[in-house]
């Protein structure tokens, strides 16, 4: 995820950050800082410039005495949206009446695949600021995922 903040003091400034393996990148003015420790960054006029927190709880720079927010947290609604695959996989997998009207993977391969869409639904709904495009991209999200697992239900039926 890439951010770019433009800040009175210091100029444009390029956040990113791999929401994947968690690697963080920072540029100040189209300068590359150096990276002197795993969330430390050094400016070349020596200053160093101090990241704190993720992509999911928000990014802050602290620089000198000065903090400046990179990335905003997730909103609470926004962690309810990207559940909902999650929870809707658990408990049809488990109800023995719903997968008989329906198929679909459960345990804890349907628990990896919906976490997995929960991270995906995680990523592409904090690209979007309108709330009700963050609901479709949520259904979009959910309705992806049960038809994943339904067609790896149907695959496991069909080798059974």
């Amino acid at each position: 995820m890439k951010t770019v903040i433009t800040h009175e003091r210091l100029g444009e400034i390029i956040y990113e950050e791999s929401a994947w393996t968690g690697q963080k990148n920072i540029s100040i003015n189209g300068q590359k800082l150096n990276k002197v420790k795993r969330n430390i960054f050094q400016i070349p006029g020596g200053e160093t410039v101090t990241l704190k927190g993720n992509f999911f709880l928000g990014t802050t720079a602290v620089i000198g005495a000065e903090t400046v927010a990179l990335t905003q947290p997730y909103k609470w609604y926004e962690y309810v949206l990207s559940v909902i695959p999650f929870i809707l996989i658990i408990i049809w997998g488990n109800t023995v009446a719903l997968c008989n009207i329906v198929p679909i993977v459960g345990g804890a391969i349907g628990g990896a695949i919906s976490a997995l869409f929960v991270v995906v639904n995680l990523l592409l709904i904090k690209k979007v600021n309108n709330i009700g495009f963050k609901v479709l991209i949520s259904l979009v999200v959910t309705g992806l995922c049960f038809l994943a697992c339904y067609l790896i239900a149907l695959a496991i039926l069909a080798i059974l």
